[in-house]
């Protein structure tokens, strides 16, 4: 399990010198993430939303491809694999373009479930496209300065099951939606808009319904992801 911590610990103790990191320095960062994310997932939803600081949508395409590779799901909170194991040096890119923008199923070779495929696009739609080297301070284990909590913040991220579990009655779901399409999450397929709204409205009824049902009274007290350890 990768935490926060590890992530101070393996990967940003040796550049707490200093607020502006370097270009080698950022691009050493982004490996070593990739390289613990790809084999590993995060023990819990605050290490997801720490690590959106650091990632941009291509680095995170990046890792997504990697988990692929090593047979998990491409979203990093979960540590099974794809729906569906495919080679992924069996076709070609432009196979592979054509396979995911023609078959709605296509994301089962990449995430467990249609669940967590939508939580990574709302993740992955929030990052931001500015070079790690830019983003001054958000290394930084101390967070003492008042600019430097600021820079930090403009790089968080809300989780989509976070935002469903607050969103806790089914009188909401149509304005998450349409929060949704704002941040460019589309329908897996082109067809009708009110159809494709329907199903998602369908969709996210039922992923709403299975959360409530999953509650727990009295919750392990290291929640569900002990059982995964």
């Amino acid at each position: 399990m990768t935490s926060i911590q590890s992530v101070q610990e393996t990967v940003l103790k040796p550049y707490q010198q200093h607020k502006q990191l370097s270009v080698r320095e950022a691009e050493l960062i982004s490996l070593e993430l990739i390289g613990i994310l790809c084999d590993s997932n995060c023990q819990d939803e605050a290490t997801l939303q720490y690590l959106s600081r650091f990632f941009t949508p291509q680095l995170y395409q990046d890792l997504i491809d990697e988990r692929n590779l090593n047979k998990r799901c491409g979203y990093p909170l979960c540590g099974k694999a794809p729906e569906r194991i495919r080679d992924p040096f069996a076709v070609d890119d432009n196979t592979k373009k054509f396979l995911w923008e023609n078959n709605p199923y296509a994301y089962l070779s990449i995430y467990c479930s249609k669940f967590h495929f939508r939580c990574s696009q709302f993740y992955q739609v929030q990052l931001s496209d500015e070079s790690l080297f830019a983003r001054t301070g958000i290394h930084l284990f101390n967070q003492s300065d008042d600019n430097a909590k600021c820079s930090t913040e403009k790089y968080s991220s809300t989780l989509f099951e976070q935002l469903l579990r607050e969103k806790a009655s089914d009188d909401d779901v149509k304005s998450l939606i349409a929060g949704l399409k704002k941040l460019g999450i589309k329908s897996d397929k082109e067809g009708d808009a009110d159809d494709s709204d329907l199903q998602f409205e369908t969709d996210l009824s039922k992923w709403l319904s299975e959360i409530q049902l999953g509650e727990h009274e009295k919750p392990a007290v290291w929640g569900d992801y002990e059982k995964d350890s």
